[in-house]
């Protein structure tokens, strides 16, 4: 006999999809934090470097 889709299971791959969008959200923002904080090292970098 096969299990029918009862509302948990239902609200469970929701919720795991739910989770998964949060997750791509959140480390798309840590990547672009990081490269922003690369690009301002880089920055300081070259003005330190012109600098002397």
């Amino acid at each position: 006999m096969k299990k029918r889709a009862t509302i948990n299971n239902r609200s469970r791959v929701a919720n795991t999809s739910r989770r998964r969008q949060l997750l791509k959200r959140v480390h798309s923002k840590v990547i672009s934090r990081r490269q922003q904080y690369q690009m301002t090292e880089l920055t300081e970098e070259w003005a330190t470097a012109i600098a002397n």
